[in-house]
């Protein structure tokens, strides 16, 4: 790119408008964790050793342990072992503290067992069963996660691991696994790609194992509540990257004012959606296709509006940010009607694609988005 065209695009370039992304503070996470370890011979001591360094990395982190903090953001840590059978060896109330933890991890899980067989399926087992105990009525807003340490991949049947994977996923636990490719096997991967949630299947080999693992448990703990939806990198695929984010179709129809007032009352810092890029566009568009209270064509109020003749996005707390690099006007708008100082996604003539268009904040009646931050580590969701 010629230089001066670099210098002349800099200051748009950083100018640009970026959505809030997830929490990255490790000593902040709040979760509960079930570390699952296959045990069994082919693991080997050097194994073993391996995970109990990664956990220790990952979850030592300024993490608090534990739920004896004023501040609710902590974590609970529980170890499951399996060769031919599973075994709890900590619930979820067994440390609390760092110090605990790395204590507990080498009784729990240090000396490798002289089983050969490896059936994943009762260590995930015995880590429902532990995620289950642990619930009691407390903590029902921590997401849960579990993460599975395999040397081996066996079982068909009752020992099928993928049934028991599956009941945790449909119950909204997430599961890192990690494939232990020792003594030439490197068929882990695939299979295990069964057993994971999406994006969160990794292998003893990689060379930045223990960020991978971090970043899925933040990722895991950023989310939305019930009834919104997190906005990624793609809607249509599940291992996307997630956002700090949160948008919800109303459902219904108000004009653009009412709209704005009733978004601020969904939640706390809730506002009318902004669009500070074709991708995020993109994104609540699919949303609005999908939801069954929307019929053709698709037409719903955005956080765009003309104040004191600048166009700018709706913000937290009543502020504004002016439109900045980009922008999806309809061919002919904004027209230069006084009134007209709101803006709505309508289509430009096929329902395929949609694109903003001004209209009268008090007399257009239509659907709505909103948005809200994603509960993370920076932002507790009691």
């Amino acid at each position: 790119m010629n230089v001066l065209l670099l210098i002349a695009l800099l200051p748009a370039l950083i100018s640009a408008y970026k959505d809030r992304e997830c929490g990255a503070d490790l000593s902040n996470l709040w979760l509960d964790v079930v570390v699952v370890v296959d045990n069994s011979a082919g693991m080997t001591q050097d194994g073993l050793s391996q995970v109990i360094g990664d956990v220790s990395t990952v979850l030592t982190n300024g993490t608090r342990i534990g739920t004896q903090y004023a501040d609710p953001r902590s974590t609970r840590v529980g170890i499951v072992t399996y060769n031919s059978d599973g075994t709890i060896a900590a619930n979820l109330d067994a440390f609390n503290s760092t110090d605990g933890l790395i204590g507990g991890m080498y009784d729990a899980i240090g000396i490798v067992s002289t089983q050969k067989l490896s059936y994943l399926e009762t260590g995930l087992s015995q880590a429902e069963t532990v995620l289950n105990q642990g619930r009691r009525g407390v903590r029902k807003n921590y997401k849960q996660v579990v993460i599975v340490y395999a040397s081996a991949y066996q079982g068909t049947g009752a020992q099928d691991p993928v049934p028991a994977a599956d009941r945790l996923k449909e119950s909204d636990v997430a599961i890192i696994t990690v494939a232990f490719e020792q003594e030439g096997n490197t068929d882990l991967l695939e299979p295990l790609s069964q057993i994971a949630s999406p994006g969160f299947n990794f292998t003893s080999k990689d060379v930045d194992l223990v960020g991978e693992i971090e970043g899925a448990l933040l990722q895991t703990n950023c989310f939305c509540p019930d009834l919104w939806f997190q906005y990624s990198a793609d809607y249509n695929d599940l291992a996307a990257q997630r956002f700090g984010v949160c948008v919800k179709s109303a459902g219904l129809q108000a004009s653009w004012t009412s709209a704005k007032f009733a978004c601020q009352h969904f939640a706390s810092n809730a506002f009318l959606v902004s669009e500070f890029s074709q991708q995020k566009h993109d994104f609540v568009f699919q949303l609005i296709k999908n939801d069954k209270t929307m019929t053709s064509p698709f037409m719903y109020h955005i956080g765009l509006s003309r104040i004191n003749g600048v166009w700018s996005w709706q913000q937290p707390g009543g502020q504004t940010l002016p439109v900045q690099n980009y922008t999806n006007w309809n061919p002919g708008y904004p027209t230069d009607v006084s009134a007209d100082s709101a803006a709505l996604n309508s289509p430009t003539g096929d329902d395929l694609v949609v694109g903003w268009q001004n209209i009268n904040p008090y007399t257009v009646a239509k659907n709505y988005v909103c948005e809200s931050r994603a509960c993370d580590t920076d932002n507790y969701c009691p």
